[in-house]
């Protein structure tokens, strides 16, 4: 699992120092956290091909979630689809991303590889800056998560 973490912190490194200088074309990079029903830490490196549309070309996550089966970890590595809606007000537009991929969850020596399917829908408060709601399923959708996001996108 390390090098696993290790091999994902470098992906991701390396994303960032090929970002555009103009967010709405190119390679960018973001962090976001999340608190809901799990909290959560992430990042992701964002292709935009436009203003409009951009492609989550990889999106990494982890996961404490204190529900109903007790603590225990999340880890999903996902990539997927996010579409912007045309400027409104002073920097805000709306969006919305779905993410398909890989999940696993583990707790004192049980580890379950699962499918992660993410949601998220949300509005930059200002450039770079966005507030969300985010709906994550892990397992073909018997463990769902309910979050509230914030994020910056370098």
């Amino acid at each position: 699992m390390k090098k696993f973490m290790a091999m994902v912190a470098v992906m991701l490194m390396g994303s960032a120092s090929l970002m555009a200088q103009n967010p709405d074309k190119g390679l960018s990079w973001a962090v976001e956290t999340g608190i809901g029903t799990e909290w959560e830490i992430g990042g992701r490196a964002q292709y935009n091909f436009n203003q409009y549309v951009a492609w989550d070309v990889l999106n990494a996550k982890y996961a404490l979630d204190y529900g109903d089966g007790g603590n225990f970890n999340e880890v999903t590595i996902t990539t997927g689809v996010r579409g912007f809606s045309p400027t409104f007000g002073p920097g805000m537009k709306a969006f919305a991303a779905l993410d398909l991929g890989y999940g696993a969850a583990f707790k004192d020596g049980w580890n379950t590889n699962n499918f992660a399917l993410d949601f998220t829908a949300g509005v930059y408060v200002i450039k770079g800056l966005y507030l969300g709601y985010g709906l994550g399923f892990l397992n073909k959708g018997s463990h769902k998560d309910h979050l509230l996001r914030i994020g910056v996108n370098f």
